[in-house]
């Protein structure tokens, strides 16, 4: 046995307790690319890498700074400053020196840089938190790289899976929505580096609060969703449907996105309404 065997199997004892070698090796082998090393990225990162994943994308634009030392797990009075693609680079070869990050990219996402991301992986992980994410949902449907996503709230968060393998994901309803969302804009895909970011400045979110728990929770729920739906293992929240979840009311459900009776929803069209007759 080879220094690396020995290494990586240690490393999967207890692993391989439950799951069975062939699925533990088909998660090994898979190409992740993943978008986002913020509170809710950099904790996939930390546990695909001790499942021996062997080939790693990395992307996402930003450098650590003193905000993200509540929650992100990289965060640390060493890394204030530093490239958080860089860091989680380095953290995965602590973990597994044998692993290989083979793309990092530093940059904002256009569709110049997410393409090559996507193309060619065998699991997206999106954790980006800009509009322009939605590059990464547009290329995966085209390569048929399956993609988990999950975002948080205040108290609790969304994850969801798209197998872009069997489906495009996508719906009537999703198209309409889009349409009605993006109204004024010329498609993601067509749009130049300059516009993708006049984009982002004009749909952004405000910087809302932030609790390590949930974020990190977020995170390890969307690790689960990518082992699940590559080793065929448990239920995976597939779209269209997705998990959701509230740490303060002890709440977990799985709901329908496009059921006219999901909070979300009615939530979604009310803003909708409101937003188009506001003055």
């Amino acid at each position: 046995m080879n220094d690396e065997q020995e290494y990586v199997s240690g490393m999967l004892n207890r692993t391989l307790l439950y799951i069975d070698s062939e699925s533990v090796e088909k998660v090994k082998n898979t190409v992740f690319a993943i978008a986002g090393m913020g509170g809710v990225g950099a904790i996939t990162v930390e546990l695909l890498a001790r499942w021996g994943v062997k080939k790693f994308r990395l992307f996402d634009m930003d450098v650590y700074d003193a905000s993200n030392l509540n929650r992100q797990l990289f965060a640390t009075s060493e890394s204030i400053g530093k490239y958080k693609v860089e860091v989680a680079a380095e953290r995965i070869r602590t973990i597994n020196p044998y692993a290989q990050v083979d793309m990092l990219v530093r940059e904002m996402a256009n569709n110049d840089n997410v393409e090559p991301f996507v193309k060619g992986a065998g699991m997206v992980i999106q954790n980006a938190d800009r509009p322009s994410a939605k590059l990464f949902y547009l290329n995966a449907q085209k390569h048929k790289v399956p993609l988990v996503n999950g975002y948080a709230t205040i108290t609790g968060g969304r994850v969801q899976s798209f197998d872009y393998h069997v489906s495009p994901c996508e719906t009537f309803l999703d198209c309409w929505w889009n349409r009605i969302k993006l109204r004024n804009s010329k498609p993601l895909i067509e749009m130049t580096c300059e516009e993708v970011n006049c984009f982002d400045k004009a749909y952004v979110h405000q910087t809302s609060p932030s609790l390590n728990f949930v974020t990190n929770m977020v995170g390890c729920l969307i690790v689960a969703e990518a082992i699940k739906l590559l080793t065929g293992r448990g239920k995976c929240a597939l779209y269209p449907k997705y998990l959701a979840f509230d740490t303060f009311d002890y709440q977990m459900k799985i709901r329908h996105c496009l059921s006219p009776f999901n909070p979300d929803n009615i939530r979604r069209v009310t803003n909708l309404i409101k937003s188009k007759f506001s003055v």
